[in-house]
């Protein structure tokens, strides 16, 4: 069934295999990235409030995602889910009474100031975060931005666990993804190789076999298959 999803989706949209269980459109515009066993469309060419690029989804199904990118070309950009949390300026002075007689007279040619309309305030860092040297900062905004682009379903607590917590919770994330890549029916040796040595250039991790005592283990694929 995976081998017939991968034939249709190269067919339509003109689709193409990024790893990961991404697809891209052969324009590049259209991404689409599999999010906690649902689908999400990443368009490059339109953006949301933050000037992020757009993103359409949830979808149940791959093909559900390919037709809206069929769609999309066509219509005009969604309204953005954050658009509605950005407070609204409240207008004083429409709840203010309106001055009569000499006050009214005199305020007429008083200049009135334009009002500054209300600025949502930007969400609080958790404390972990706060608490890493700048550099490690960085490091850890770049890292889970990577990671929800690649479809981890709690980024920011896998990179706390790997930074904070001393896990390599990103190497492990990595290892599943990679194993997710190789198919419904991967052979033996393709998992040997995968495990014995692997690394992830888009999330900067490497992996390999130790035993306890942090010595590497080298397993040989041909020795499994005769066994």
């Amino acid at each position: 069934r995976s081998g017939l999803m991968a034939r249709d989706a190269e067919k339509d949209e003109g689709l193409r295999r990024l790893g990961g269980g991404r697809w891209q459109t052969r324009d590049e515009r259209f991404t689409i990235e599999p999010q906690s066993g649902t689908w999400a469309v990443v368009d490059a060419e339109q953006t949301d409030d933050l000037g992020l690029p757009l993103v359409r989804g949830p979808f149940k199904s791959l093909a559900a995602a390919k037709e809206v990118i069929a769609a999309a070309r066509d219509e005009a950009a969604p309204a953005s889910p954050l658009k509605d949390r950005a407070p609204a300026a409240v207008d004083d002075e429409a709840k203010e009474p309106r001055p009569t007689g000499s006050k009214a007279a005199k305020d007429a040619g008083a200049a009135k100031e334009p009002e500054e309309p209300e600025q949502p305030k930007e969400p609080e860092e958790p404390r972990w975060f706060r608490d890493l040297e700048p550099d490690d900062r960085r490091r850890a905004a770049r890292l889970i931005q990577r990671l929800t682009e690649a479809g981890a379903s709690d980024a920011e607590g896998i990179v706390r666990r790997d930074l904070v917590g001393e896990v390599p919770a990103i190497a492990a994330f990595a290892i599943a993804r990679a194993v997710r890549e190789l198919g419904s029916d991967p052979s033996v040796a393709e998992i040997v190789e995968l495990l014995n040595d692997g690394r992830d250039a888009g999330l900067s991790v490497r992996w390999r076999l130790v035993d306890g005592d942090g010595r590497p283990v080298r397993l040989d694929p041909d020795e499994l298959d005769a066994g």
